[in-house]
C-alpha cells in the first residue's frame, strides 16, 4: 500500500511539473530558431515542417495562421529600442525601412494574440500600399492612442501588447541570419499617464 501511494505521488508530481513546464514554454514564446533585429524577432521556420513543437503548439493555442517559408515572414516586437515593454497607452515612433517585400502589414496585437481593433472606426493596421514614404523610401509611423498626421496606427485601452510586421513575398523569408537586414527603430515618445 505504501509503495502504491508513493508511486501515485511520484506520477502526480511528474505530470504536474511536466504540464507546468510545457505551459511555461508555450506561453513564454520561446522560439529555438529565432532571429533578432533590434527589438524585432522572427522565426523563419515557423511556417514550415522544421518548426519546433513548442512554436507549433503556441500557434495552435492562439489560432494564428502562419506564412509558409516561401510566402513571407512575420517580425514581432514586444519592447521599444531601449527594452521597455510596449504599452497601449503610450505613443511610439517607428522610423526607417523594412527588408524588400512586395507587400507588408503592421498591426498591434494583445498578449493573447488577437488584433487590437480600436474603437470609433480608427485604423487597426497599416499596409505598405497606403504608407506615406520619404524620397529615400524610408518612412515614419506613429503608433498610439492620439491621432497624428501622416502614418498613424491607432491603439486603444491600456496594457502590454506586441507589434507585428508581416512581410509578404520577400527574400527575407529565407533568412538564416540577420546580417544585412534592416527593420524600423521603435522609440517611445510618451505615455498618457506621464502628466
Amino acid at each position: 500500500m505504501r509503495f502504491l501511494l508513493a508511486s501515485l505521488l511520484a506520477i502526480t508530481i511528474a505530470l504536474g511539473l511536466g504540464g507546468w513546464s510545457a505551459k511555461l514554454a508555450i506561453d513564454g514564446g520561446t522560439n529555438f530558431d529565432s532571429v533578432a533585429l533590434g527589438p524585432w524577432r522572427a522565426s523563419p521556420l515557423i511556417g514550415t515542417r522544421e518548426a519546433d513543437p513548442y512554436a507549433k503548439a503556441r500557434l495552435a493555442k492562439l489560432a494564428q495562421l502562419t506564412l509558409g517559408g516561401g510566402e513571407g515572414i512575420m517580425f514581432q516586437a514586444e519592447a521599444d529600442g531601449e527594452g521597455r515593454r510596449l504599452l497601449l497607452e503610450c505613443t511610439y515612433r517607428l522610423t526607417g525601412r523594412t527588408p524588400a517585400a512586395r507587400f507588408f502589414t503592421l498591426s498591434a496585437h494583445s498578449d493573447d494574440g488577437r488584433v487590437d481593433l480600436p474603437q470609433s472606426g480608427r485604423p487597426g493596421w497599416l499596409t505598405s500600399n497606403a504608407l506615406l514614404r520619404r524620397e529615400d523610401n524610408s518612412f515614419e509611423i506613429t503608433v498610439g492612442p492620439q491621432a497624428r498626421a501622416g502614418n498613424w496606427l491607432a491603439t486603444d485601452r491600456t496594457g502590454p501588447y506586441r507589434l507585428t510586421f508581416a512581410l509578404y513575398d520577400t527574400p527575407a523569408s529565407a533568412i538564416t541570419g540577420a546580417a544585412g537586414l534592416e527593420m524600423p527603430a521603435i522609440e517611445r515618445e510618451g505615455c498618457s499617464d506621464d502628466g
